[in-house]
């Protein structure tokens, strides 16, 4: 992230879905857009307005800057007068003005306001980024020695500058915000050091900020209540966005503190050691530590819970001294920040942390996950999945369509290897079945992941017309008698004794197209005739009859 408006709107760059481009991005009134120059290499986004008017700059194929702004949805190209590259980084939300830098014909960078050149007295270049409310900008720019120098400049055009003390030691120092009331925000580096961010005021100087457990951390605007937004460098590579809020300073130490993890590649056991500022949910502590699933364990029903990224909602709340089984496909490093937890669970769930193991060809934990598709909603469904190896059974409930069924053996035994084949069928709140068996094999892929995905779709739509199996079969004294119709019809169900004579027909009526398996929905028959007398023990034949469809099948009646 690299800029905010006062409404809590942001801009900044992202990988493009395919990780190979970088790509600009607003997330306005939690709308989250790209944006993508013809023909660049890359579009950044370093400014936007409280009207959503956002800019940047683009580079060309040749490797060139230019400045890009969005407005009304559309992105267009800004050059900077007689420039032969322009980068914009502010926009003033008093009188629309874009600031920023470009450089000339003859190879000099200089500063821009609008249609102002802003060129620093003795700078071989000069950086302009923002101008506040009051005409006042703030920059940075190079003496003829090489070193950096923060400035501000007045509306009157007077510059103040900010001598760094050992400025010899910066590889470079901008200072790229600046609010109404004159609190400034910057980024520099040190030779052989990391990025670091400062915020402060010229009168009282600039103080590090940095987000607890990071390598690096760069803030790049600052907005009127003082908070900052920009991005930092985790351990174990990544960068993510941060906004940082001003707070008082018991508020600061509270959550000051910083544990950091490392979690093996593959299946780890974790425990969230502190209390998060904002509450921890499934889906946070995957964004936090890259993993591709998150289970727990349910202490209520004794049953594991699993959360997958493709969940339509966050998840389970995460809390002190449970333990939490997390996969991730690299190994990672990262912290947790937050406060000390003030209350933990029952001591019986706590587990240790970072734990881990890496079993490619098995694994103790795995998922099943997916989404259904067919019905308009899915209240009540429940999916069921079966290894046809071991036998297990494992149930998920249907939240929106969206399920997630979580096996584990915390002991770390092999719940699932290579080549095993799960089932998956759906049943609805009937308990009737609703889908066609869905069958899988594990693979290499699946086990890296724990996670095995699939779509579930025809949710109550038979391809075909079928008759099933009766039970149960031997029978006394009745049964149920399940089918499946591809298309609305009439239904009926006869009896046959060995000879081929009529025992009873069962008229079901005009059935709509559907999976007809449970007690609720199939085909009963109490063993009687149609005189209402039980049948002799035997071998019998039903048959099941629609206009365009006949099929039969064998059961046994003992007594």
């Amino acid at each position: 992230m690299t800029a905010s408006s006062d409404f809590e709107d942001y801009a900044g760059y992202t990988k493009s879905p395919d990780g190979e481009k970088e790509v600009a991005f607003t997330l306005i009134d939690d709308v989250f857009t790209t944006y993508d120059f013809p023909d660049s290499q890359k579009t950044h986004f370093y400014a936007l307005g409280n009207s959503g008017r956002a800019a940047g700059h683009y580079q060309d194929s040749d490797g060139l800057y230019h400045g890009v702004i969005l407005e009304n949805g559309e992105l267009r190209q800004y050059d900077f007068p007689g420039a032969v590259e322009t980068q914009i980084y502010g926009i003033s939300d008093a009188t629309g003005t874009l600031t920023g830098n470009f450089i000339d014909a003859s190879g000099v960078r200089r500063g821009f306001s609008g249609d102002t050149i802003v060129e620093a007295p003795e700078a071989s270049e000069t950086y302009a980024d923002f101008v506040n409310a009051s005409g006042r900008m703030v920059g940075s720019y190079i003496d003829a020695d090489g070193l950096y120098h923060p400035y501000m400049r007045q509306a009157n055009g007077r510059f103040i500058s900010l001598d760094l003390p050992n400025a010899a030691q910066f590889e470079y120092f901008f200072v790229h915000g600046i609010n109404d009331v004159g609190t400034l925000v910057g980024r520099s580096k040190k030779v052989g050091d990391v990025p670091r961010t400062s915020v402060g005021s010229l009168q009282h100087g600039l103080h590090p900020v940095q987000y607890p457990g990071s390598v690096s951390t760069e803030g790049w605007n600052i907005n009127q209540d003082g908070s900052v937004v920009g991005h930092y460098d985790s351990p174990d590579g990544r960068r993510h966005g941060f906004i940082a809020r001003p707070t008082d300073a018991a508020m600061s130490d509270h959550f000051g503190n910083a544990y950091t993890v490392t979690l093996s590649k593959g299946l780890n056991m974790i425990s969230v050691l502190l209390a998060s500022p904002t509450p921890m949910t499934a889906k946070s502590l995957v964004a936090m530590t890259g993993a591709t699933t998150v289970i727990t364990l349910d202490t209520a029903s004794q049953r594991f819970v699993a959360w997958t990224p493709s969940a339509p909602d966050d998840g389970f709340t995460v809390e002190g001294g449970k333990g939490y089984i997390v996969n991730v496909p690299k190994t990672r490093n990262f912290a947790f920040i937050g406060a000390s937890w003030t209350h933990q669970t029952e001591a019986a769930a706590a587990a240790p942390p970072a734990i881990s193991t890496e079993v490619p060809r098995e694994a103790w934990a795995f998922v099943v996950s997916g989404h259904l598709e067919g019905e308009p909603a899915f209240d009540g469904y429940k999916v069921i999945v079966r290894n046809l190896r071991t036998n297990s059974i494992i149930t998920a409930s249907v939240q929106a369509d969206y399920f997630a069924a979580a096996t584990a053996d915390l002991t770390r035994r092999s719940v699932v290897q290579v080549g095993d084949v799960v089932e998956v069928r759906v049943i609805g709140p009937n308990g009737n079945f609703e889908s066609h068996t869905l069958s899988v094999k594990v693979t290499p892929e699946h086990l890296a992941n724990a996670v095995l995905s699939v779509r579930l779709d025809g949710i109550g739509q038979p391809t075909q017309n079928l008759l099933l199996q009766n039970y149960p079969n031997p029978f006394n004294p009745e049964t149920w008698i399940p089918y499946q119709l591809s298309e609305d019809s009439s239904v009926s169900v006869s009896i046959y004794d060995t000879t081929g004579q009529l025992i009873r027909t069962l008229s079901l009526g005009f059935q709509s197209a559907g999976f007809y398996n449970s007690r609720e929905r199939a085909a009963y028959w109490d063993g009687r005739n149609t005189l209402g007398e039980r049948v002799a023990s035997g071998i019998y034949f039903y048959q099941l009859t629609t206009p365009s469809f006949q099929q039969t099948r064998r059961l046994v009646i003992v007594k």
